[in-house]
């Protein structure tokens, strides 16, 4: 894929993950200077905020679906308050199907710990399996992270 391509693919991901967060209810907002997150998520009612970084691919396959991200590695061991999350997000058939939702730090951990994905050129490499009832990256399952929106429950306005 061509890096004018990436780019759309990339901006598109991010504009669907951006359509959820209002769905649920939460305000939106493009940082005019992109220092390490695509989005701020804003509860109006409290001035909550959260940090978010985007990460977007075309899936391939029929029975299993394949994604591969990649994270900065400068990023990932950075502490940020409040703390970065990433939205990985699978574009396969026709839509946007999947959303990964996971924390910066746990993120961080799944590498220290588990190895999770490969440095390459200064950064993690994660390729993503997802099949109607896991998730996998590296033979650990990221199941529970698959969808899970829990630090943003629906806002009734």
């Amino acid at each position: 894929m061509s890096s004018r391509q990436n780019l759309y693919t990339g901006r598109s991901g991010q504009l669907a993950v951006m359509a959820e967060f209002l769905r649920r209810g939460y305000n939106v907002a493009d940082p005019e200077i992109d220092v390490g997150e695509d989005i701020f998520v804003i509860r109006d009612a409290d001035g909550d905020l959260s940090r978010i970084q985007v990460k977007a691919a075309i899936g391939k396959g029929k029975k299993k679906r394949y994604g591969a991200f990649n994270v900065p590695l400068a990023q990932l061991h950075r502490r940020h308050r409040p703390e970065l999350h990433y939205v990985f997000t699978l574009y396969h058939n026709g839509l946007w199907r999947e959303f990964v939702i996971i924390s910066r730090e746990e993120l961080e951990k799944l590498q220290q710990i588990h190895s999770i994905g490969h440095v390459a050129d200064k950064r993690l490499i994660l390729h993503f399996s997802f099949t109607d009832t896991d998730l996998r990256c590296g033979g650990i399952s990221l199941q529970r992270s698959r969808g899970n929106w829990a630090n943003w429950p629906p806002i009734q306005h």
